[in-house]
């Protein structure tokens, strides 16, 4: 193998994907596009490269050429290192610093929500509380309908409605702070206006 050091969670979800039978570039771009929650790229630049890093690393060949000239689709098997790796991943914990890998761009931008008038915060986090609760909604009705006979599979899904439920409950924390400095900056303005007009 030439590939250098652990390989990322997108190579890992590929190879993982491939062991299933969603073996080719289009299919594996069809599929990341339907999951929710990801952080992959589904772009066939970043899909055909991790394939062809994958297939000179030894972990996948090429197992056939299907559909019409010009228009052809290769399809994947996994290697037996390929599997061993794959078998490996997922029965390995991932590291510390994988778990703590959470990223949300609402939690991102209230870092700096301090840069806004104590009004617009309020505002703003309504705006992001009624987001999240739309999402949550089409998040729910997607987990119904999305049901597979796994259930192992079904509670990886779930794992978003819980996480996504975490951060609506966050959101309503954040209303409440910022609503308090709403106040607090409001009665200092009419204490000082009223010191000025002593």
């Amino acid at each position: 193998m030439n590939h250098e050091g652990l390989y990322s969670e997108l190579e890992y979800l590929i190879l993982a994907m491939v062991g299933e039978g969603i073996n080719s570039g289009y299919a594996m771009r069809k599929e990341m596009n339907r999951m929710r929650g990801g952080r992959w790229s589904a772009e066939s630049g970043s899909v055909y490269r991790v394939l062809r890093r994958l297939e000179s690393d030894g972990l996948l060949h090429e197992a056939r050429r299907v559909g019409v000239p010009n228009r052809e689709r290769t399809e994947y098997e996994l290697t037996a290192a390929g599997q061993a790796l794959t078998n490996s991943w997922l029965t390995q914990p991932p590291l510390r610093g994988e778990l703590a890998f959470l990223v949300d761009p609402l939690r991102t931008r209230s870092y700096f929500l301090g840069r806004l008038r104590p009004t617009d915060r309020v505002k703003v986090v309504k705006t992001w509380i009624q987001e999240s609760k739309q999402f949550l909604s089409e998040l729910e009705r997607d987990i119904e309908t999305s049901k597979t006979p796994d259930p192992m599979r079904n509670l990886a899904y779930e794992n978003l409605l819980y996480l996504a439920e975490a951060r609506h409950e966050w959101l309503r924390r954040l209303l409440l702070v910022a609503k308090q400095t709403n106040q607090v900056t409001a009665a200092t303005t009419v204490a000082e206006q009223e010191v000025v007009e002593a």
